[in-house]
């Protein structure tokens, strides 16, 4: 069974609210359905949500840069899933109301990796997908994914795809070096990173986030072949963090790329 239900509750992020009678609707904005994919060797399904958003509109990546709403996916109504995780697909670089935003829009296949509790028994994923959509405002949207998986299905190309567009790495994209620096805030840290490597775009962004930590991430600048990005990190008190744990994500309108950490290994 393959079963997508929308809730919504309208919010504004970029612009105020047009008159009630104006005010969109989500079944004409976001039409969405669950592909249940394939089982792969590893045991795990991968399945994927597929989604089609009207002309002017768009959806988060798994960060939503400056402004925007972070997607969420709670999984813990189903049975015997131990873990359902989006494998993000590249997401574009979008100006909106002059902040950086990352995501997609058009045609967005976003792969889910499910792993069973018990393998050799049925899965039954009962998931609510949190996320925002924008054009000039920004709706808050709920969708409930409901899928049976029993490892009967077959290669999807479409899901395929989606994975084989997962971002590359900044080291392909000429990054040679990479310097952080800590600062303390008033509540946390700033993540300061440097990168020297040529330019990736013509517009870039530079997201500097500590995972397990919630990021505020600032604009981003680029000084010849060094690119800048900052995040505020809350930091629960802590005064040092392990640089090692620093991901670094470029995002420009030729592709995105990605770092793990504040140094390069040989």
């Amino acid at each position: 069974m393959t079963l997508v239900r929308l809730a919504v509750f309208l919010g504004v992020l970029l612009a105020p609210l047009p008159a009630l009678s104006q005010s969109p609707r989500v079944a004409d904005i976001v039409a969405a359905q669950m592909r249940p994919g394939w089982k792969a060797d590893s045991g795990a399904h991968i399945a994927a949500l597929h989604m089609r958003l009207s002309p002017d509109w768009m959806t988060y990546w798994r960060h939503p840069g400056e402004s925007g709403l972070v997607p969420r996916l709670d999984w813990s109504a189903s049975r015997n899933v131990e873990s359902a995780r989006i494998l993000w697909p590249e997401p574009r670089l979008y100006i909106k109301a002059g902040f950086a935003s990352i995501g997609y829009s058009g045609d967005v296949v976003l792969p889910i990796e499910i792993t069973p509790s018990r393998s050799g028994e049925p899965v039954h994923l009962d998931a609510t997908f949190s996320f925002g959509v924008c054009n000039d405002i920004c709706i808050p949207v709920d969708l409930s994914l409901q899928l049976d998986l029993n490892g009967a299905g077959g290669h999807d190309s479409v899901i395929a795809t989606a994975l084989n567009r997962r971002p590359g790495t900044a080291r392909a994209a000429g990054l040679r070096s990479v310097d952080c620096s800590i600062t303390p805030e008033k509540k946390g840290m700033r993540l300061t990173a440097s990168l020297s490597m040529p330019p990736s775009g013509t517009r870039e962004f530079l997201l500097v986030e500590l995972p397990g930590h919630s990021t505020r991430v600032l604009p981003s600048a680029r000084t010849g072949d060094i690119l800048t990005g900052h995040g505020l990190i809350r930091a629960d008190g802590a005064t040092a963090i392990d640089r090692s744990n620093v991901r670094l994500s470029i995002i420009s309108d030729r592709g995105t790329f990605q770092h793990q950490g504040c140094a390069i290994s040989d």
